[in-house]
């Protein structure tokens, strides 16, 4: 039926057929072969790209992870080394006892700190009022242990506005314990 069909036709229209039929073959091999190729290859691409920057972001965790890993070995060197039960407010109140501001200290509060599975980072919220610059500096001196794993994470400091000659600071101090090693006030 398809080769009387041709037969019928005359030179011209042969060419028209054959014209639309190979159009017709580009046409489907262009639209069925080479643009889901070519919709492959940018699909590849963007996921590469994307993949790229995941691996990115895991390389900079992990180099995070690393950094935190070495922290909680620190810590847990820190704790094997404290002498008894360690309770940051008996800590702070030695320490202004040393640094004679004891009379100073307005207020102190314990506030939560972060937690991971074995530590809790415990955090007391001080107020001194009426101390000198010296009190202050010593004050810092005596408190800051990074042998204890103690450390002042936030300090403001003002003139007071009664008298100029006298500070007053409120700082949060920050020390780390196991969850399970908990003491009463922190």
């Amino acid at each position: 039926m398809m080769r009387s069909f041709w037969d019928h036709l005359d030179r011209k229209q042969r060419r028209f057929v054959a014209g639309g039929a190979a159009f017709v073959v580009l046409a489907l091999l262009f639209e069925f072969a080479l643009v889901p190729l070519w919709d492959a290859g940018e699909k590849t691409k963007k996921t590469i790209a994307a993949n790229t920057v995941r691996l990115e972001e895991m390389r900079r965790l992990d180099a995070q992870f690393a950094v935190q890993a070495v922290r909680i070995e620190q810590i847990k060197k820190t704790h094997a080394t404290r002498r008894g039960a360690f309770n940051l407010f008996s800590y702070l109140d030695t320490k202004a006892l040393q640094a004679n501001v004891k009379g100073s200290i307005r207020q102190m509060n314990s506030v939560r700190g972060s937690q991971s599975a074995s530590f809790e980072e415990s955090l007391v919220e001080m107020r001194l009022e009426k101390i000198t610059t010296k009190q202050l500096t010593d004050f810092l001196y005596h408190v800051e242990a990074p042998a204890e794993m103690v450390r002042v994470k936030r300090i403001t400091v003002s003139k007071m506005k009664e008298n100029p000659e006298y500070l007053s600071a409120g700082l949060l101090i920050a020390a780390y314990l196991p969850v399970s090693g908990r003491s009463g006030g922190q």
